[in-house]
């Protein structure tokens, strides 16, 4: 395509649109100028070229994708007006910007000064927030993708280009979409990415216009390498703010749960005078009591306990063989458990003691996470303690004793003897026997915990029930924020009702688009196929957003010390209403897709 030259100068399409000129290219797509006769004003016109196979799969996709963009109006979004087929053609008529994109800006002129690219960088994040709300993701925030027009104002264009791109060369239900160097490293893992990929993105231009280059790489066909406290341009250029460097960093963060919650807080943050923002809280807790939590559950066991019922099972270590794999074992149990004395670790590696206890609905869940961190696991039903297993050991000694005892007994003439023996074995079984029922990991809560019962126990068995993924990751921190909040308990309660609710919802939705991987082929080609799918994306994506501005609603108001002077009783009022409407809405979309993916007989 490099070569090629699809429209000329004096092209009309469509009786009205004559093109002017080339103004740029991408992936599947060439730009161009041209004059709106009509209405006497130039526009933009993006003519779709993708390879042939793909068509059609494409130009519907696009379809919908501007229909859904044509919705947003937003000063610092580039207007959407149509999408026209003219014979072997399909192009988006836009708004024109008579000005460059920010890549030619900082490659004609250099690296930007630091207040332009932080004003640059929130009207960006305007134009993503409003996008967002309406579970609208860019997918491709890069310099290229950012306009500077007059009044030194940022358009941001090119919603929807990347899913197009990406429906061209990979899956249906997500995948790599959007330019490599700009992709945050969950969506090049190979996740769906939310509105925190697209901070990232951000990020990561606001780092290019400031110092005029990306970070290092890794490899030399590789994106920028990811930094667990985020890419920060004042290593490269001194006279960076620290305060722009901060929030840059914080946007590039290696791990989304470290960057800002909303790029709304990521647009507050660009600013000399930003209030900070409070760091995420301490993982590896409890979300209820803030104990230790080593393996990712969610909950401790004392909580999960208070929280959970009779169904609850217990999780116990396979044994390993003698010598190098029990001691790498124990090391392991070591650096989880630093509380716990060797000879509790001992007594879990030797699967003599549960290693935790657990609701029942999270045994698979929690047997899988453990195998992932080394600790191969089993889990055992919580049987009444007349029916507990003892250990053999435990049972020898005891009847031992008791035959010791009472043979003693007898020739030494001694009664007391003959009559406390077996209440000494009974004791030992006793006492092995409530052991082989207490885990190892069972740590005093580190506080009161400050959700009201029924929000806690909605939250246990949520988080239970959750596989690992998207869904149980943003429950969790909203939840250790929402813990750390001081407002109404009520309102809190609420909002973490809702989450659950949320929670499940976007579970089911991401499992759907899982199976859709397999049924691809079937399923786009069909417009009821692209409409389920459609919808099931885009519910996903405000589920996800739903949460995620929760999490920011939260964060604010524990670090901006006037909006907790303030009223924040409405905003988390406002936040649960919307979360728990968001997800009643979309249970409808899920039973739609989960109808479609049943073969029909």
């Amino acid at each position: 395509m490099a070569g090629s030259s699809y429209f000329t100068a004096g092209t009309v399409l469509q009786d009205r649109y004559e093109i002017v000129g080339e103004i740029g290219r991408g992936g599947y797509s060439v730009v161009y100028r041209a004059r709106d006769h009509r209405v006497g004003a130039d526009v933009a016109i993006k003519l779709l070229v993708p390879p042939p196979a793909a068509a059609r799969v494409a130009r519907e996709r696009l379809r919908r994708e501007v229909q859904a963009v044509r919705r947003l109006s937003h000063p610092n979004i580039v207007t959407v007006f149509d999408v026209v087929d003219d014979g072997p053609w399909s192009f988006v008529v836009m708004e024109y910007v008579d000005g460059p994109d920010l890549a030619v800006q900082v490659r004609d002129h250099g690296p930007l000064d630091p207040e332009r690219v932080a004003r640059i960088g929130r009207d960006v994040a305007a134009a993503l927030e409003a996008a967002h709300r309406s579970g609208i993701l860019h997918r491709d925030v890069k310099p290229q993708n950012i306009l500077l027009g007059p009044g030194a104002q940022a358009r941001l264009t090119d919603f929807g280009s990347a899913r197009l791109s990406g429906q061209v060369t990979l899956t249906l239900t997500g995948g790599l979409v959007g330019t490599l160097d700009y992709a945050a490293p969950e969506v090049l893992a190979g996740s769906r990415g939310d509105a925190r990929a697209e901070a990232y993105a951000l990020g990561l231009t606001l780092y290019f216009a400031l110092t005029g280059a990306l970070p290092p790489r890794r490899a030399p066909r590789a994106g920028p390498a990811a930094e667990t406290g985020g890419h920060h341009p004042r290593d490269r250029r001194g006279e960076v703010p620290v305060w722009l460097d901060a929030a840059v960093a914080r946007a590039t963060a290696a791990d989304p749960d470290d960057r800002f919650p909303s790029v709304a807080l990521l647009a507050a943050a660009l600013a000399p005078d930003a209030a900070p923002d409070p760091s995420p809280p301490a993982r590896h807790a409890c979300v209820v009591c803030g104990a230790s939590e080593p393996f990712g559950l969610g909950v401790c066991p004392r909580c999960a306990r208070r929280a959970g019922g009779e169904d609850d099972i217990l999780v116990f270590v396979e044994q390993t063989s003698a010598g190098s794999p029990r001691r790498a074992l124990l090391e392991l149990l070591a650096d989880r458990l630093p509380g716990a004395s060797v000879a509790r670790h001992q007594s879990a590696a030797e699967g003599q003691r549960p290693l935790l206890r657990v609701p029942a609905a999270a045994g698979g869940r929690v047997v899988d996470l453990l195998a992932e961190q080394g600790i191969p696991a089993w889990t055992e039903s919580l049987a009444p303690l007349w029916r507990t297993d003892v250990p053999v050991p435990i049972v020898v000694l005891a009847g031992a004793v008791t035959v010791g005892g009472l043979v003693t007994g007898f020739f030494a003439a001694t009664p007391l003897l003959f009559a406390t023996t077996p209440l000494v074995a009974m004791g030992l079984v006793s006492v092995a026997t409530v052991e082989r029922r207490t885990p190892v990991w069972n740590p005093r809560p580190a506080g009161r915990s400050s959700l009201p019962p029924a929000a806690e126990r909605d939250t246990v068995r949520t988080l239970a029930e959750l596989p690992t993924g998207c869904a149980r990751a943003l429950l969790i921190d909203l939840v250790r924020r929402a813990s750390a909040t001081p407002a109404d308990p009520a309102l809190i309660g609420a909002l973490i009702q809702a989450a659950c609710l949320v929670a499940r919802e976007l579970a089911g939705l991401e499992r759907h688009l899982d199976a859709l991987e397999s049924q691809a082929d079937r399923l786009s080609a069909t417009p009821a196929g692209l409409d389920a799918l459609g919808r099931c994306e885009h519910g996903r994506d405000l589920l996800v957003q739903r949460l995620l501005e929760a999490t920011a609603t939260v964060s604010r108001l524990c670090g901006d010390a006037a909006q907790r002077a303030g009223a924040p009783d409405a905003a988390l009022a406002v936040a649960a209403r919307d979360l728990e409407a968001e997800g009643r809405l979309h249970a409808a979309a899920a039973r739609e897709v989960e109808a479609l993916l049943t073969p029909s007989c």
